[in-house]
């Protein structure tokens, strides 16, 4: 190997753009081989993992406790069940405390006693089958052990538990004074969809107390931040399918769900992560179109880098084509020279991918959070995962080195020893690498265009309401007079108003109930002053007076209740109603992309809306505009703060100062993720493109030396010699655009496909990605093109 280092050594150009794209390739293939590996491993390693099932609805893993019981009773088919809630809480135990991180599901589990019959975490200490078996038992993993409790035995220890209740009224059953008794220490919860923050498991029957209310039967199984989750163990080779009709009919007459017709659903363990029931909440949430983005790009770059060194070593054939005469004239056959070159390629890849790997390491976290799922390299280097790998590198130092191979040792060796040996190519194999290359550079750079358009439409598509500068303020208990009086005095605010219960911007206001025969409509409803009203910007399209009590509804309100713009009373159903006082137009969410419309109303398209404007009643939270200071919401915050009690329990989920405008960009966190994605591996393809155009300029030039100092002698100017050979350089671009636009334009319209409310494809879109395209590869080739035809023609005339 000493003549391939040293031909390394000399071709550092060659060198750097080979190993700087294969590191980067290989880096993000193994990041993205470790997540994809986790993200298709979640759960599959229990021993029951083919019995256990979770029965939710269409919408949700969302089962009540009551329920799941009443289910097992009446199907054999169950063998047993485990009911599961996480909360957001703290854990105290003497002056130490332990609370939830931003952005954590809940680091506080509640489940039935037979969870660890389902669920194979290993015990680190006490008894699986008696670890939860008391409401006052409890099971911390190995990280709350360590931090509480150092090297001590924390078996027998009492802590103290302390959720977080659900708003400033859920406080029925709150108890802020559990205590419980540690009877098992459990492994940190890994590959599983369960929430991996967690940190205490404790019995599911305090859960009332633990969140401060009960699941009634005419609400959702459901917290903020979570769900209950039922999950059922069949006995061998049973099947809950057939008994999906009793489910819903058990349901439907005992549970009155503000949805409707409950729609049963049994999902297998193994498929709860990418389930579209899956709403993230209290659960790890998988998003199969991020991974095959994921897969496509990391590919994508592995494929840039291996013809950028395909080329390269087929350009710099004459460089080596002595070093293989000789061999071959001491002896050496053509297949020994093939698998020396072979050899080199892969040697090239494993050091490529030695270093790749302690990048990926490094960088592991910040990836992590970018791909929203745990990757730990570290942790799950096992013998599968290293003879993968070795496979992987072979494959790829044999897919790198084959066609170098063939070329370099097809010549004869007595050409090249007595110099008759001149290595001229057509660049068949290069141009046809150009060409793919660009086709998916453009692509992606479409692909980057086109959801930048489409996530810029959904923020700032027509909601019928107006959002700039407004923020919704909720105050403390008791304290909404001090927040409004402080309000009131502040430069920066131009107008004021109040209002209670939830506004647009939330993903769901109140709710109110309409029945029409068997079936229960909801209108999303809220209740606010007048000021607000027009700070909201809401347009009355027909008006019959203001009467007390009653509602302003949208046009999709009125079709859904089978009413007209001349109706003017409010049937609930109940033997109660109200005054309708006129129509609006109609009121999206936040997310323009909510599915919240009503299931069994056909051809629902828009939630529908009640609006009561009440003129003389005092409200607890305030909606005001500002003159746009940027420290508007830093004021609000530390004003609320200073309000609030700091002894109190926190309410769980809640902001108490939003900005409308942030919670509108919010509720788009998915496509803004995808975007992210996108541009930073479009950005990386296109760093290893231009490294390849450069390496292969070099090339390109070195072979027309001659043929650049004729033409300058025979009268060509610089300018003129300079635009041939640029335009020799990238006629294989303009194929590749005919590829990639129709390529870009089908893939692009297949992923818009799933947004109800998207943009349309326009032509400027694939010309200015084509253009952008051919400007970095034009601008990539002209240094070396220019610092050719500057060169003394009489110079270039010696180079043969």
């Amino acid at each position: 190997m000493k003549s391939y280092f040293r031909f390394l050594s000399r071709n550092k150009l060659y060198t750097l753009i080979n190993v700087v794209g294969l590191v980067v390739s290989l880096m993000f293939i193994i990041l993205i081989g470790d997540y994809t590996w986790r993200q298709y491993s979640i759960d599959t390693w229990h021993q029951n993992a083919d019995r256990i099932y979770v029965v939710g609805n269409q919408e949700s893993f969302a089962l009540w406790p009551e329920a799941t019981e009443a289910i097992k009773n009446m199907c054999p088919e169950v063998e047993q069940t485990c009911c599961v809630l996480s909360q957001k809480g703290r854990i105290k135990y003497g002056q130490q405390e332990v609370q939830n991180g931003a952005n954590e599901n809940g680091i506080i589990m509640m489940a039935d006693s037979t969870f660890f019959q389902f669920f194979d975490f290993s015990l680190v200490a006490g008894d699986r089958q008696t670890a939860l078996d008391a409401p006052d038992k409890c099971v911390i993993t190995e990280q709350l052990a360590h931090r509480l409790f150092g090297a001590k035995d924390p078996i027998g220890e009492s802590l103290q538990v302390i959720g977080e209740f659900e708003s400033d009224h859920a406080r029925e059953f709150f108890d802020s004074t559990l205590v419980y008794t540690v009877s098992a220490v459990v492994k940190d919860l890994d590959h599983t969809v369960l929430p991996n923050e967690t940190q205490i498991i404790i019995s599911m029957e305090r859960y009332p107390q633990v969140i401060g209310y009960r699941f009634f039967n005419y609400n959702f199984a459901s917290t903020t931040i979570s769900s209950c989750k039922a999950f059922f163990m069949l006995r061998p080779g049973m099947t809950l399918e057939n008994k999906v009709k009793t489910i819903d009919d058990y349901i439907d007459k005992n549970f009155h769900t503000i949805l409707g017709h409950h729609k049963t659903t049994v999902t297998p363990l193994k498929d709860m992560l990418f389930a579209p029931q899956n709403n993230g909440k209290g659960l790890l949430k998988g998003d199969k179109t991020r991974l095959r983005i994921l897969l496509a790009a990391v590919f994508a770059l592995l494929f840039f880098a291996v013809s950028n060194y395909i080329n390269l070593t087929v350009a710099n054939t004459g460089f080596r084509a002595k070093e293989i005469a000789t061999r071959k004239l001491f002896g050496s056959s053509q297949s020994r020279v093939s698998l020396k070159l072979i050899a080199e390629s892969t040697l090239m890849v494993a050091i490529s991918f030695v270093i790749g790997l302690f990048l990926a390491i490094s960088f592991q976290e910040e990836v992590s959070q970018l791909f929203r799922g745990k990757i730990a390299i570290c942790e799950d280097i096992n013998v599968m995962s290293v003879s993968v790998s070795l496979v992987f590198i072979l494959l790829t130092g044999i897919v790198s080195g084959i066609l170098p191979s063939m070329l370099l040792s097809r010549f004869q060796p007595i050409d090249i020893v007595k110099g008759n040996f001149r290595f001229h190519s057509k660049m068949v194999l290069g141009r046809l690498f150009i060409i793919l290359q660009n086709v998916i550079t453009v692509t992606m750079l479409t692909a980057s265009l086109v959801i930048w358009l489409q996530l810029n439409h959904l923020i700032h598509a027509p909601r019928g309401f107006d959002a700039k500068n407004l923020y919704c303020i909720m105050s403390p208990d008791g304290k909404s007079q001090a927040i409004g009086k402080q309000l009131a005095e502040l430069p920066f605010i131009e107008k004021m108003g109040t209002y209670e219960g939830g506004l647009f911007n939330y993903n769901f206001p109140s709710a109110l109930g309409v029945v029409r025969g068997d079936q229960l409509l909801v209108l999303f409803c809220t209740t606010i002053d007048q000021a607000s009203f027009d700070l909201l910007g809401l347009k009355i399209i027909k008006d019959h007076g203001s009467v007390s009590g009653g509602y302003y509804l949208t046009r999709e309100a009125l079709r859904q209740l089978g009413y007209n713009d001349e109706t003017r009373v409010l049937d609930f159903g109940t033997g109660s109603t109200a005054p309708i006082n006129g129509v609006l137009n109609d009121i999206k969410l936040a997310n323009v992309l909510s599915d919240i419309t009503q299931p069994d109303v056909p051809n629902a398209e828009e939630p529908p809306f009640a609006i009561c404007i009440d003129k003389h009643r005092e409200f607890p939270y305030f909606l005001v505009k500002t003159n746009g200071d940027k420290k508007a919401k830093a004021v609000f915050q530390e004003m609320v703060k200073k309000q609030e009690d700091p002894n109190a329990s926190k309410v769980q989920g809640i902001e108490r100062v939003q900005s409308v405008e942030d919670s509108i960009e919010k509720a788009f966190a998915k496509e803004q993720n995808t975007l992210k994605i996108v541009l930073l591996f479009t950005l990386i393809a296109i760093i290893i493109s231009i490294m390849g155009f450069v390496g292969l300029s070099l090339f390109f030039i070195r072979q027309r030396q001659k043929e650049i100092g004729l033409r300058k002698i025979m009268g060509s100017t610089s300018g003129e010699v300079m635009m041939l050979m640029l335009r020799m350089f990238c006629t294989p671009l303009l194929l590749s655009f005919v590829i990639a636009i129709p390529l870009s334009w089908y893939v692009m319209t297949d992923w818009l496909s799933n947004f109800s409310y998207r943009i349309s494809l326009s032509p400027w879109i694939f010309v200015v990605t084509s253009a952008f395209a051919l400007l970095v590869a034009v601008l990539s080739v002209s240094l070396q093109i220019l610092k050719a035809v500057r060169t003394n023609p009489v110079e270039s005339i010696k180079t043969e």
